[in-house]
């Protein structure tokens, strides 16, 4: 039986599937697996034991700009989600940022523009080093390469996890939960390429930790 995987949907509007599109397309290429997608604000209780999920993957955002205020109260449902799944999750980007922001933990701009700047961001293929080893990273040369899209960062690790991997632009690459199948990645493992295939290893080790609790 194929693993069923509920993919929440991190953009603002419910109509808007940002990177979902090729998050299905880069599973898809590793194993077949039944995909059940929801927006963010329809995440409850009822819900998760409707679907009955054995991985989650909360999504990043293409519509980036957001404020700890709209998230407190727009992603309510989803960071209560966080704090008590036992469910295996992963959280990329935007879900790596609401994971923190559940435990405790603040976000913000990695680096402050000056004033009539591009806001500056990590973009492309990147090396990145790994600090602890975990499930997550699993068959991974250090440093590893993983395609990163982003302009906010975890500002600080919270104290229910521990810190994974590194760049020299933004400490918090990845973290795990110290005791659940919970994951954080700044990166986007969905974005990789024929040349840059540590993503889907880091996808393959994900698919893994279904039944595993």
């Amino acid at each position: 039986m194929a693993k069923k995987l509920l993919i929440i949907n991190n953009e603002k509007d419910a109509d808007d599937f940002g990177w979902i599109p090729v998050i299905k397309k880069a599973i898809s290429i590793i194993e077949e697996v039944e995909f059940v997608v929801i927006h963010h604000s329809e995440i409850s209780e009822e819900k998760l034991e409707e679907i009955r999920p054995d991985l989650i993957y909360a999504t990043g955002r293409v519509t980036y700009d957001w404020t700890l205020e709209e998230i407190l109260e727009d992603y309510a449902s989803e960071i209560e989600m966080m704090k008590t799944t036992e469910i295996p999750t992963l959280g990329v980007c935007a879900g790596h940022q609401l994971m923190a922001i559940a435990y405790g933990a603040s976000f913000g701009k990695m680096v402050e523009e000056a004033e009539g700047e591009e806001p500056i961001r990590e973009t492309g293929f990147q090396e990145i080093s790994i600090i602890e080893q975990a499930p997550i990273l699993n068959n991974l040369d250090n440093p590893f390469v993983c395609y990163e899209f982003h302009r906010d960062e975890v500002k600080g690790m919270p104290d229910e996890f521990i810190l994974l991997a590194s760049t020299d632009m933004c400490r918090i690459q990845a973290m795990k939960h110290r005791k659940k199948n919970l994951f954080g990645v700044q990166f986007h493992p969905e974005q990789y390429n024929n040349e840059n295939l540590d993503g889907q290893v880091i996808l393959k080790n994900f698919l893994n930790m279904a039944h595993t609790n």
